[in-house]
């Protein structure tokens, strides 16, 4: 069973504080999570625990949602979702929304987002994303994506994720800095696959108007890749791309919203 992400070692978590959790309502969730945050950034160690415990309380609903409405998923995948402390992963100021099933803006000028949590899962799960799976991941964000991943994956396996803004990178370099099976690079994703190393399973975080033949060449036999295809103000399709006795095969599952392609190329 893959381990809980590093530093979100349950201390509060209880069956009274369960049973607490689930009868506040989201918005009271929120008042928590939001008073709990500036104390936190401040270095108070007690806040600073609370809002892991909070927020992984609040979560609790987010699992269940999540498995309600689009499940069945994979129990390493809602673990991960679970664990994962999407608050470490999001700016200060959405901290109260981190638990909530929707993206989140990572600039001002809406380039990147951190996906809604469910968009994640859905790829994992058309990837058959497992213990000891070698995953690539093309658009980092802050690192959230990449962290899922590594728990999914436990220690035997590894994630490499490639961002192309330099800011994004380094902030999620910085946040999975104590995450050991993940290895952030700052790159543009469309030239990467010589890096892949032979990664089995790839997933794209940005909508790509045509699969780049490069990407596609790269998928080793037996190999998967997920992507959102098509443009950002039209009709996007998570597609699925596999490689079946040296023939690639492609399925599309249904509509999703990602984020543009930034490359200049």
């Amino acid at each position: 069973m893959a381990t809980a992400f590093p530093g979100t070692r349950p201390l509060l978590f209880t069956v009274e504080f369960r049973r607490k959790m689930a009868s506040l309502t989201q918005s009271q969730r929120r008042e928590w999570l939001a008073s709990l945050a500036p104390r936190a950034r401040s270095g108070e160690a007690h806040a600073t625990q609370e809002l892991r415990e909070v927020a992984r309380g609040c979560r609790l609903t987010l699992v269940d949602h999540v498995e309600r409405e689009l499940g069945p998923f994979d129990p390493l995948h809602l673990r991960a979702l679970l664990e994962v402390p999407r608050e470490r992963f999001v700016h200060p100021d959405d901290i109260e929304r981190s638990a909530d099933d929707t993206p989140l803006p990572l600039d001002s000028v809406g380039l990147a987002t951190v996906s809604a949590p469910h968009a994640y899962l859905l790829s994992f799960r058309l990837l058959d994303l497992g213990l000891g799976d070698s995953l690539v991941e093309l658009g980092t964000g802050s690192g959230y994506g990449a962290a899922l991943a590594s728990t999914i994956v436990g220690p035997k396996g590894r994630v490499r994720s490639f961002e192309i803004d330099r800011s994004l990178a380094q902030w999620a370099i910085r946040n999975l800095a104590d995450v050991p099976n993940v290895v952030v690079s700052q790159a543009d994703a469309e030239i990467t696959a010589p890096a892949w190393e032979g990664a089995s399973k790839i997933v794209v975080t940005f909508a790509i108007e045509e699969l780049p033949q490069e990407w596609l060449d790269a998928i080793p036999e037996g190999g998967r890749l997920v992507a959102p295809v098509g443009r950002q103000d039209q009709d996007q399709r998570l597609v699925l791309v596999t490689r079946l006795a040296g023939e690639l095969v492609r399925t599309e599952h249904g509509a999703v919203r990602y984020v543009a392609n930034r490359s200049a190329r």
